[in-house]
């Protein structure tokens, strides 16, 4: 009878962790008032942050972000495919490139992988422009 408790306990506690998104990444769309194309954000990083913001072919995304060493961005196209940037190879703090499709993009601030299994949580800022 023991093992069986086990097991469904473990069953229930992996169902409440999936289902309260426990080391999840955050997510937030972005929405500009009419006239407005850019907005900044200050926030604590935890697991991560998603910022979804909608683009046109041919405007130009710009993003910045300021932060601890360790803290990074991929800027990920519609398609979901590769990304545009990855700073965590380009060492890059600041990104503007063209949009290339219609369509959501996807600004995701992450923290490097040692900081996030220490649970340290860096504040950051970020500035998203679309022009």
């Amino acid at each position: 009878m023991k093992k069986r408790e086990r097991a469904w306990t473990a069953v229930l506690l992996f169902a409440v962790v999936a289902l309260t998104g426990f080391g999840s990444v955050a997510s937030e769309r972005i929405r500009f008032d009419k006239g407005v194309n850019s907005t900044t954000f200050t926030a604590a990083l935890g697991e991560g942050h998603d910022y979804v913001l909608g683009g046109k072919a041919g405007q130009s995304l710009t993003v910045a972000l300021q932060g601890p060493s360790g803290v990074y961005f991929n800027v990920l196209p519609p398609s979901g495919q590769d990304a545009l940037v990855n700073t965590s190879i380009t060492g890059d703090a600041r990104w503007t490139g063209a949009l290339k499709q219609d369509g959501d993009y996807t600004v995701r601030v992450y923290p490097m992988r040692s900081a996030a299994r220490q649970g340290k949580s860096p504040a950051f800022t970020i500035t998203l422009a679309v022009r």
